[in-house]
């Protein structure tokens, strides 16, 4: 018998549309609208859960056998990393949390550039409620995904006659994005702390006669500071091109230190987008439980963090990791081609309702979909908690029943 389930939240990717409508006979999904390619994809994979069975190098074991290797690696292990944690429920979130502090292991979230800039000149954010209700200009930094995202810009439109907005696209020219910007402005990369510093002396009347701007053509750089002058509410969305580099979280200081000089005199905030593919949420969960929103180490029996030397990119690309957990729907993110590389060589234990292609773990549990066979909360992306609905049934245990699996049987 068909049943059409109404406002369904999405885990696909981190906007976490919330509106979705799927139909189901009971037992799989028949029909899913209103999402987009990555949220259709993300209802599909629930049809080949059931489908997993658990590994050992590749031969399919028992889920007991399965449990077992996974704790003997970890007692074996001297430096283990606990990492992935995307597309994973706020539950699996906390208890990766918690296997990482019991077993002394570094778990990092991959938000340690913006937590590297949140820690020394705050910042400004909002929902995206206030958005759609209230932004007359929006920036979109690096963020060219987003802006493409035909769901986002729907979550944005307003039917208020009174409400007149601009749309601005920054970034380097190679991905210039006009079909859904008013205007786009070419910024070279390795230039965008520059522009930030030229933006709040012209904002402050500080002229820069005698200094040509770098990294952007004068009139688009006057054009620009006109146009935040004359805006009411204003909104930054940074996108993971924006936060590339050796210095990212210095980009997002300069960005925050405009944003608070703005906000003097109007309204004006961020909001930090990941990659394509990835959710939010680790980040707070982490910092529920240590203070910290990414790369803590508990090898000492406390939380220690320290981004530059605890991030995981940079743990496996120096060998610096015997064993390392992966979890989540897209256990890979965040991490850059050299560290995937690198990890091919490390032992390691993916749990989550895929299995990575063209990697093999020396264990893979598999699980379920929180938000189609198990319920629970995910973060979207302007740091909103939403619910996640099971309604489908499944043979897989979820994902933080199978952390907490492994964490009793240590």
């Amino acid at each position: 018998m068909k049943k059409l389930i109404e406002d369904v939240t999405c885990a696909g990717c981190y906007c976490a549309c919330d509106d979705i409508q799927v139909t189901i006979d009971g037992q799989q999904i028949l029909e899913v609208q209103t999402t987009c390619s990555q949220g259709q994809a993300w209802f599909e994979r629930a049809a080949e859960t059931d489908q997993l069975v658990p590994r050992i190098q590749g031969k399919s074991v028992s889920q007991a056998a399965a449990i077992k290797q996974a704790v003997e690696l970890i007692q074996e292990a001297q430096a283990p990393l606990v990492t992935g944690l995307s597309q994973s429920s706020t539950a699996a979130q906390r208890a990766a949390v918690a296997l990482a502090d019991q077993i002394g292991a570094v778990i990092d979230t991959g938000a340690s550039a913006a937590t590297r800039a949140l820690q020394q000149v705050g910042e400004a954010t909002c929902t995206l409620g206030e958005v759609r209700s209230r932004a007359d200009l929006i920036i979109y930094w690096g963020a060219a995904d987003l802006l493409a995202n035909a769901r986002h810009r729907q979550t944005l439109e307003t039917d208020s006659p009174e409400m007149t907005r601009k749309i601005i696209a920054i970034g380097e020219e190679s991905v210039r994005e006009t079909d859904h910007a008013d205007e786009f402005i070419a910024v070279e990369p390795q230039r965008e702390i520059e522009v930030i510093w030229q933006l709040r002396a012209l904002l402050k009347g500080i002229a820069l006669t005698g200094n040509e701007p770098v990294g952007i053509a004068e009139s688009q750089l006057q054009s620009l500071a006109s146009q935040l002058k004359q805006s009411q509410y204003i909104v930054f969305f940074t996108g993971p091109e924006f936060k590339q580099g050796p210095l990212s979280h210095r980009k997002l200081e300069a960005l925050s230190l405009l944003i608070r000089e703005i906000q003097r005199e109007r309204r004006c905030h961020s909001i930090s987008v990941p990659a394509s593919g990835e959710t939010k949420g680790a980040e707070h969960v982490l910092a529920w439980q240590t203070g910290y929103a990414a790369a803590v180490n508990f090898a000492s029996g406390f939380p220690r963090y320290s981004p530059a030397e605890y991030q995981a990119s940079r743990l496996l690309e120096q060998s610096e990791v015997d064993l390392c957990i992966l979890t989540g729907g897209n256990p890979l993110a965040g991490l850059t081609a050299q560290a995937i590389g690198n990890l091919k060589s490390v032992s390691s234990i993916v749990i989550g309702s895929t299995l990575p292609q063209d990697f093999q773990p020396e264990v893979f549990l598999p699980t379920g979909i929180t938000g189609i066979q198990f319920p629970g909360s995910m973060y979207r992306y302007d740091g909103t908690p939403l619910p996640l609905r099971g309604f489908l049934p499944t043979v897989q245990n979820s994902e933080a029943e199978v952390l907490k699996q492994i964490s009793n049987s240590l």
